[in-house]
């Protein structure tokens, strides 16, 4: 069969057999896939690298049966080797490859490089983790299909009163609002609509204070975990370490 080149981020990866391992990778053009790697357990694999989860690298890939992929060679790009220097940002990232291997994430180069854009600012900037994690959640989701309507109330349409926030799907008015709606200060939905609307490389580009992180950090992640009917135990470990 035909090889094909593709640059991918590993998501996940599973070990089987005595000396080979079955890796979840995002790739660009491929979306989510299951590659097969043979013989990493030998110290010769010239793939025990970029095998890691967290690896981004330029994969060729072989498919062998039904979708399953075999890896032929990979040539790394980036480890975002900082991350696995601190506990609390691995918790995270390995949050963030766990939402990225979810059937939800479409096949959209956008989400390749917002995770790719979000891993960098916690390798190596002074990104706060909490703002990361919000940006993160909402703009996958929006990248996913399920942008929230911030502009308008989502029951009447006005575009008055916008003080809450449904996790159904965006914000309403005060008098739509129900008991299952969260408080939405001004500050927040204007930090959310930048979001929603800036580039990738543009995203962390604002500044809100303690409390403000920690509403736009609890409104995001129960967004995401409404939409996709999810558990997951990375997050739940994330927020134990905390």
């Amino acid at each position: 069969m035909d090889a094909v080149k593709a640059r991918a981020i590993v998501a996940r990866r599973t070990d089987y057999s005595e000396s080979n391992c079955m890796l979840t990778l995002f790739a660009e053009g491929l979306g989510v896939i299951s590659a097969c790697v043979y013989g990493i357990k030998s110290k010769k694999s010239r793939l025990l690298a970029a095998s890691q989860p967290l690896c981004f690298a330029e994969f060729v890939l072989v498919k062998t049966r039904g979708d399953i992929y075999r890896v032929e060679s990979a040539e790394i790009i980036e480890t975002f080797y900082p991350i696995s220097e601190d506990i609390k940002k691995l918790a995270l990232a390995g949050y963030f490859l766990d939402i990225l291997s979810d059937s939800f994430s479409a096949a959209d180069g956008e989400i390749l490089a917002l995770i790719l854009n979000t891993l960098y600012a916690l390798s190596y900037k002074e990104i706060d983790p909490q703002i990361a994690k919000a940006v993160f959640e909402l703009k996958i989701m929006q990248y996913s299909g399920y942008e929230p309507n911030l502009e308008t109330c989502i029951k009447c349409g006005s575009k008055d009163s916008l003080e809450a926030f449904d996790f159904s799907g965006g914000a309403v008015c005060a008098s739509c609002r129900t008991h299952s709606a969260v408080i939405l200060p001004s500050g927040v939905k204007e930090a959310m609509l930048y979001i929603l609307k800036s580039d990738t490389k543009r995203i962390f580009s604002f500044v809100l204070p303690k409390e403000a992180k920690e509403t736009i950090s609890q409104i995001c992640e129960n967004y995401i975990l409404s939409k996709s009917e999810k558990h997951y135990k990375s997050l739940e470990y994330y927020k134990k370490i905390i």
